[in-house]
C-alpha cells in the first residue's frame, strides 16, 4: 500500500533558471509546522575549527590519492547481493526511526550547538508528508528497535555501544539513512575517525569543500532511486558556514556531487556527496543505506523545497515503498549526447572522414554552418546530409549576436537563411541554430521561436539542469507543444582552449562520464577541422561507442524532437485496493516516434514486476529490466489517452543478477 503523503515534483519540463523550479509540493497538513527560519550557530565566532574533524585531517587524507580514490569493499555490491543466496526483506510496517543520540546532544552542547535542532528538522518534515515515525532518545529503546528505517541526523558523536546498536539495525535488515558524519568522535569527545562510516553506512569520507570555496553546488543525478524527482545535474546552492562544510564521499553508488557552477571536474578530487547501497548482512538479511552529505544546518538556509524532494525519494527507497517516474530518455537510454560540430571553417574531404567515424561509433552529428562560407562547401554538405548527419546554422558570419539591435538580428537570421538555401543546400525550416561563439540574448531566443527554429544551443547558464528545456521566449514566458527546445551546453569539447593539452581529452572523458552518470545531456562542441591527432581521435570515437547501448548518440533535432514528445507524458502511482495502481497519461496527436519508459522502483532488488490492465487496451507495455532496483514499463507505440495498469511485485528468482 502507497501509504505515504505523495510528493509531487514536476521533473525536466521547462526552463530551470536560478531556483525558480516548479515544485508541485503539497500544502502543510494541521499537524506540521513550518521548518525553523534558523538555527543556534553557537557562541560568538563558534567553536574552534576542529570541533568537529581535527584540523589538517582531511588535507592529510587527500595528500594520498590511493587512500581517497579507493571505493568500498565488492562485497557491498547490491548486483553481489542479488547474485548470493540471500534472505528476502522481511515485510514490515513502514516506519521511520529517529535516533536523538544522548551522546550526540552532549556533545554539540559543549560547542554552544543544540542537536536537537537536527531531530526537530526531521520532525517537522516527516509530520509534513505524513510518514509514520518514532523518536528514539536512547540506546536501550535503539537496541530493541525491529526493523524499519534509522535515521541518524548529524550523530556526531556515537558511543561504542550506540555503533553497535546500528550494525545490529542493519544485520536485522532495516535500512539506515545517515545526514553529514556519523560516529567520528565518542562519549568522550574524543576523535575516533571515519572507520564506522565505511563499516556502517558503506561509504568513504575523503574530505570536504571546506578549501574549495567556489565548491557550493549540489548536483543531483537525474532517474536515481534516490533523487529522481529533481532532473539531472540540478545547481542546489548550499550556504558556506564555519565548520558545517559538506562531506565528500567515495562510495558504490553515487547519486550527488558536489562542485562549483560551472561544474568543473577535478581529476583525482571525489566530488559525491550523496552516497546509497544495499548490502547483504552476515544475517543473510538485506539492508539499505543512503548518506546524505550535508548537515541539516545547511537544509535550512538551502531551497528547503529541493532537499525535501531528496530525503523523501531516498525515505521511500529505504522503506522498500514503490515509485514511478518518466525517464528523461527514450528507451532502452539513460543519458544522451549530441557532436555539435561547428563549421566556421570551410570544408574538406577529412571532414567525410570525421563523419564516417562518427557513424561507426553509432551516432550522427548537428554540423552548424556558416552561411557566407556554405557555397564553397555545398558539395561534401550535401554527402554528409546523405550519411544521415544534420544540418543546422551557425549565423551568416562569426559574429556573435549579443546586444545587437532586434532588427539587426532579425536581418541576419533572414540573410543566413537565403544564403543557404541559394547554395542549393536543403536545410528544414525547424533547423538548430549555434550562435558563434555562443553570444546572443533574450532577443535572440525570441526571434528564433517566432521564425520557427527547433532547437538552439544554449550555453551552461541556459538551464540550471543538464536537460533541455523550454525557454520562456512567448508573451508572458508561455510555450507551447512546439515550442523550440534549448539544448545546454553544460561540459567543454575535447580541445577547448582551456584545456591542458596534455590532459585534455582525459579529463574530458571524465566529464562525459559524469554527465552520463548524472543521466544528463552532453552538447560537445568540436570546430570542423579538428586539432586532434588520429590516435585521440580513434580514442574519442571508441570511448563513444562503448557507451552506445545506453548513452544515445542523437542529433541536436532528434533530441528537441523527443523533448517535446516527452512532454506528453505524465505517470503517477496511486494506491488501490487492489494493488498500487500506475496511471499513465499521453497528450497530443500520434504515437511518439520513440519510446517513453516509466521506471518503477522495485521493493526487492532483482525483483520481478508484472503489469496488469485495468481496463480494456489493445497493447499491453513491454517490462524490462533497468537495473538491480528498477524495472522500466515501456511505452512503445501508446496512442495518445490514459492507461491504468495494477503493479504485482515478485520476490527475486534464484538466477536473478547471474
Amino acid at each position: 500500500m502507497l501509504f505515504w503523503r505523495k510528493l509531487s515534483v514536476q521533473r525536466g519540463l521547462g526552463a530551470f533558471c536560478s531556483v525558480c523550479l516548479a515544485l508541485a509540493l503539497l500544502p502543510l497538513g494541521a499537524d506540521a509546522q513550518p521548518l525553523p527560519s534558523k538555527v543556534s550557530s553557537g557562541p560568538a565566532g563558534g567553536p574552534s575549527t576542529d570541533f568537529f574533524v581535527p584540523a589538517g585531517f582531511f588535507k592529510k587524507l587527500a595528500a594520498d590519492p590511493k587512500e581517497a580514490t579507493a571505493a568500498p569493499d565488492a562485497a557491498a555490491s547490491p548486483m553481489a547481493a542479488v547474485a548470493a543466496p540471500f534472505v528476502p526483506a522481511t515485510p514490515m510496517a513502514p516506519r521511520v526511526l529517529l535516533y536523538a543520540s544522548p551522546t550526540t546532544r552532549a556533545f554539540f552542547a559543549a560547542g554552544g550547538f543544540d542537536a536537537g535542532e537536527n531531530v526537530r528538522t526531521w520532525e517537522v518534515f516527516l509530520r509534513k508528508y505524513r510518514i509514520p515515525f518514532q523518536v528514539l532518545p536512547s540506546v536501550e529503546q535503539l537496541e530493541k528497535s525491529q526493523p524499519g528505517v534509522l535515521l541518524l541526523p548529524s550523530a556526531v558523536a556515537l558511543s561504542e555501544r550506540e555503533k553497535q546498536a546500528v550494525m545490529d539495525f542493519r544485520a536485522k535488515g532495516g535500512g539506515v539513512l545517515a545526514t553529514w558524519l556519523a560516529g567520528i568522535r565518542n562519549e568522550n569527545g574524543e576523535w575516533r575517525g571515519l572507520d564506522f562510516m565505511q563499516r556502517a553506512l558503506d561509504v568513504r569520507v575523503v574530505g570536504n569543500t571546506e578549501a574549495d570555496e567556489n565548491d557550493i553546488f549540489m548536483m543531483p543525478h537525474g532517474d536515481n532511486p534516490v533523487t529522481h524527482n529533481l532532473p539531472a545535474g540540478l545547481r542546489i546552492w548550499l550556504e558556506r558556514v564555519k565548520n558545517w562544510y559538506p562531506i565528500r564521499m567515495v562510495g558504490r553508488h553515487p547519486a550527488a556531487n558536489i562542485m562549483d557552477w560551472s561544474r568543473t571536474l577535478v581529476t583525482d578530487k571525489p566530488s559525491s556527496t550523496i552516497v546509497f547501497d544495499e548490502r547483504v548482512q552476515f544475517s543473510g538479511r538485506l539492508s539499505r543505506s543512503v548518506v546524505l552529505g550535508y548537515p541539516e544546518r545547511l537544509w535550512l538556509s538551502a531551497d528547503p523545497k529541493l532537499l525535501e524532494a531528496i530525503a523523501h525519494n531516498s525515505l521511500m527507497w529505504l522503506l522498500r515503498q514503490p515509485d514511478a517516474y518518466v525517464a528523461a530518455w527514450p528507451d532502452p537510454y539513460a543519458s544522451a549526447f549530441v557532436l555539435a560540430v561547428d563549421s566556421a571553417d570551410d570544408f574538406a574531404e577529412a571532414d567525410l572522414s570525421f563523419a564516417k567515424q562518427f557513424e561507426d561509433a553509432g551516432g550522427r552529428a548537428t554540423y552548424y554552418v556558416l552561411s557566407e562560407n556554405v557555397k564553397k562547401s555545398a558539395d561534401i554538405l550535401r554527402k554528409i546530409q546523405a550519411h544521415g548527419h544534420e544540418l543546422g546554422f551557425l549565423g551568416d558570419r562569426f559574429k556573435g549576436f549579443k546586444d545587437q539591435s532586434s532588427a539587426e538580428q532579425a536581418k541576419r537570421l533572414d540573410t543566413m537563411r537565403r544564403e543557404v538555401r541559394d547554395a542549393g543546400i536543403d536545410i528544414a525550416t525547424e533547423a538548430g541554430f549555434h550562435a558563434p561563439m555562443e553570444s546572443y540574448d533574450k532577443n535572440t531566443e525570441r526571434l528564433l521561436a517566432e521564425r520557427s527554429f527547433g532547437h538552439y544551443i544554449a550555453f551552461m547558464d541556459g538551464s540550471d539542469a543538464r536537460l533541455p528545456f523550454f525557454p520562456p521566449v512567448g508573451a508572458g514566458g508561455t510555450k507551447s507543444a512546439g515550442s523550440m527546445v534549448g539544448l545546454p551546453r553544460t561540459q567543454g569539447g575535447p580541445e577547448d582552449e582551456e584545456r591542458d593539452p596534455a590532459k585534455g581529452l582525459q579529463e574530458f572523458f571524465g566529464e562525459l562520464d559524469l554527465v552520463e552518470q548524472m543521466a544528463g545531456l552532453a552538447v560537445v562542441r568540436m570546430p570542423n577541422q579538428s586539432s586532434l591527432d588520429k590516435v585521440q581521435t580513434a580514442e574519442f570515437f571508441n570511448h563513444l561507442k562503448a557507451r552506445s547501448n545506453r548513452m544515445w548518440l542523437a542529433t541536436g533535432g532528434q533530441v528537441a524532437d523527443w523533448w517535446r514528445e516527452r512532454a506528453r507524458v505524465s505517470a503517477r502511482l496511486e494506491s488501490s485496493a487492489v494493488a498500487p495502481l500506475l496511471i499513465v497519461r499521453i497528450m497530443g496527436g500520434g504515437p511518439s516516434r520513440r519510446a517513453a519508459a516509466v521506471w518503477v522502483n522495485l521493493p526487492e532488488s532483482g525483483g520481478v514486476l508484472r503489469v496488469v490492465a485495468a481496463g480494456n487496451y489493445a497493447k499491453t507495455p513491454k517490462i524490462a529490466s533497468v537495473d538491480a532496483w528498477r524495472t522500466a514499463v515501456v511505452l512503445d507505440g501508446f496512442a495518445p489517452g490514459e492507461y491504468q495498469w495494477y503493479l504485482y511485485f515478485g520476490r527475486p528468482t534464484a538466477s536473478a543478477g547471474k
